[in-house]
């Protein structure tokens, strides 16, 4: 049976609603972040920032960790995006991927301070080396060392930002661009 245009405008209208109300949530959690700390925020905060009942929230999320962990993928599938395309290991990406933290500081600040975390959970890092391993295979690393070289580095940068973020993030986006690079240039193969 074909769709009629009333049912179409009808979904588009519903997911429309879906996204706006997600957006609300996300807006409010980031709002109460800047305030509260993680473990004194609870659904009823959230619906009251966002101006929504409690039905709506649970439409989206089972409860206030699920958002935190639906949030926190969703954030690490933007940040893989910064990576997506080769060359990956330029200034301007860092600067990118320092910019994208420094806009989502609430939620970084949050995270590391509730969690022993990544900014790249073990799937992104595993999609990640992947790509990345394709592009630089031709460099001095053995392949069965490649993946060693990878995860410092990627616990180097990690460190850096859970670092800048504790610092009050008083350096821009271009200067811990810079820092990182002058701290690996020399050591890792893989800069462009």
């Amino acid at each position: 049976r074909r769709r009629t245009k009333h049912a179409e405008d009808k979904d588009t209208k519903n997911n429309l609603r879906s996204q706006n109300t997600k957006k609300k949530i996300y807006d409010a959690l980031m709002y109460l972040l800047k305030h509260k700390d993680f473990d004194h925020i609870y659904v009823k905060d959230i619906c009251n920032v966002a101006c929504i009942n409690r039905s709506s929230f649970y439409e989206h999320y089972q409860d206030i960790n699920d958002l935190m962990i639906q949030t926190e993928q969703n954030l690490s599938k933007n940040m893989a995006e910064i990576f997506k395309n080769p060359p990956y290991y330029t200034t301007n990406t860092f600067v990118k991927m320092f910019e994208f933290i420094k806009n989502n500081k609430e939620f970084y600040n949050s995270y590391f301070i509730n969690n022993d975390c990544s900014f790249m959970p073990k799937n992104d890092f595993s999609l990640f080396f992947d790509k990345t391993k394709q592009t630089i295979a031709k460099i001095e690393y053995p392949e069965n060392e490649l993946v060693y070289h990878m995860a410092f580095f990627a616990a180097g940068i990690n460190a850096m930002c859970k670092a800048w973020l504790a610092t009050g993030l008083k350096e821009t986006p271009e200067q811990m661009s810079e820092i990182l690079f002058r701290e690996y240039k020399n050591k890792v193969k893989f800069f462009s």
